[in-house]
């Protein structure tokens, strides 16, 4: 057996094997008995037919089809420990001759990360800052959900509520088209399209009206942006909104364990100081991640992608209520923008594993299996104990929370480098990230997933 090895980009090595052709024929001999034992050939005994009868009934290609999913196993394997290869997932072959026998086989081999200074990383923690006025706003529209509503015998005005039969259209195409339909008009919340709340201010009630709007090319909803919406409306009741007083009295009417309107706002006030702190904790950690992932060289072979596309599109598929086959057999334009996205991020999540993977180990982050334990049993919470016995001993289910638990930890280490780093050279500092919010946290949430 002929062997040449020849590593090529993406972390992999190209085999091109020749066999001798002893071997070869010794392979279409065995071959054509095990077809021969499956084939009724008249003047034969099953198994017993020579070579050239089962090649003349079923043809080359058939009989070098049936060589060749033992042969080129075992050749391979050969060829592997020959060269002292260890591949990480299974090899793409394709038969490239018959005379001789030659075969290549595309290998992936493990990945090769090179971390860079992950340890002179310097990232500042932002600061967090309570937002007064989305306390004031949340007080606000609290209020108006405990607004009285009074009927008034006059134009709409800013704050007022309607109800109104409404049909409007972009291009021919119908966008809406309800009777009594119910909204408010704000004037920082524009409805249908902008400009659509101004134009029914002062509108007489119980008449038809038209209104036609010009919508801007990025407004939100796609069926109307960029088109002329025609409206064609009319108003059936308005209801002025008397709003409840901000004190005590409001306070408790919202819920008993508010004595005052103060302790409500507090309350309100803590659950945006607590929103804005996490935020501040997501935009940390992708800004280390990032500085991180830039910093380091990663190789790896496509296959690991493609096995993170095929989970992604697994459970997306799993997610709309179909098999994955029927969901790649839709073919739209639609689909395959999607199926264009879990590639990059499937790509961007092999990429931060291998990474922080590479860093766990440099670092020396290890989960003790009592460790384990305890995580499962706190995935586990509210599984019927049946259940939850097997999971307990699943090892596929411990090694997913084993790996979850490194992972965290090792983010954890990284935001502890970052910052002190910061603390002791402010200037050192990295500069802000851009781009997808969500692509430092992918290595996360496949773990999440995994587990």
């Amino acid at each position: 057996m002929k062997v040449t090895a020849e590593r090529i980009p993406q972390a992999q090595m190209e085999l091109v094997v020749e066999l001798e052709d002893e071997r070869v024929q010794k392979s279409l001999d065995q071959a054509a008995r095990r077809l021969s034992n499956r084939l009724r050939i008249p003047g034969f005994r099953k198994g017993k037919a020579p070579r050239r009868v089962v090649e003349q009934m079923l043809g080359a290609d058939a009989l070098y089809d049936e060589a060749s999913d033992r042969l080129i196993p075992q050749a391979l394997q050969e060829a592997l420990e020959q060269e002292e290869i260890t591949p990480s997932a299974l090899p793409n072959i394709q038969v490239t001759g018959r005379e001789p026998f030659t075969f290549k086989a595309i290998v992936p081999l493990p990945p090769d990360v090179q971390l860079g200074e992950y340890r002179a990383i310097a990232i500042a923690k932002p600061e967090v800052e309570l937002d007064e006025a989305g306390v004031e706003e949340q007080l606000l529209d609290l209020r108006r959900r405990h607004a009285i509503l009074e009927p008034v015998d006059r134009p709409p005005q800013y704050n007022d509520r309607i109800t109104a039969d409404i049909r409007a259209e972009a291009d021919g195409d119908v966008v809406v088209e309800q009777e009594g339909a119910e909204f408010a008009l704000r004037e920082d919340g524009p409805l249908l399209a902008p400009g659509f709340t101004e134009r029914v201010l002062g509108l007489a009630i119980g008449e038809p009206h038209q209104i036609d709007v010009e919508v801007p090319e990025d407004w939100q909803d796609s069926r109307t942006a960029g088109k002329t919406l025609s409206v064609q409306l009319t108003i059936n009741t308005v209801r002025a909104e008397e709003l409840p007083d901000p004190d005590d009295d409001f306070a408790v009417d919202i819920s008993d364990e508010f004595e005052t309107y103060d302790a409500l706002r507090q309350r309100i006030a803590d659950g945006l100081r607590e929103e804005a702190e996490q935020s501040a904790d997501d935009q940390f950690q992708r800004s280390v991640l990032e500085a991180v992932i830039s910093a380091a060289t990663v190789e790896y072979p496509p296959a690991l992608v493609e096995h993170e596309l095929e989970h992604r599109r697994a459970n997306f598929a799993s997610q709309m209520g179909q098999d994955v086959e029927t969901f790649l057999r839709g073919g739209s334009e639609q689909e395959e923008q999607l199926l264009a996205s879990f590639r990059s991020q499937a790509s961007e999540s092999v990429i931060s594993q291998l990474v922080i993977n590479a860093i766990a180990d440099a670092e020396q982050i290890e989960v003790t299996d009592e460790e384990v334990q305890a995580g499962m049993l706190q995935a586990l919470e509210g599984v019927p104990t049946e259940r939850r016995m097997d999971l307990l001993e699943d090892e596929s289910a411990r090694s997913g929370v084993r790996g979850q638990i490194r992972q965290r930890r090792t983010i954890e280490r990284l935001e502890q480098i970052a910052l002190a780093n910061y603390l002791a050279n402010p200037e050192a500092a990295a500069p802000e990230p851009d781009g997808d919010e969500d692509a430092g946290t992918d290595a996360e949430q496949s773990a999440d997933e995994d587990a």
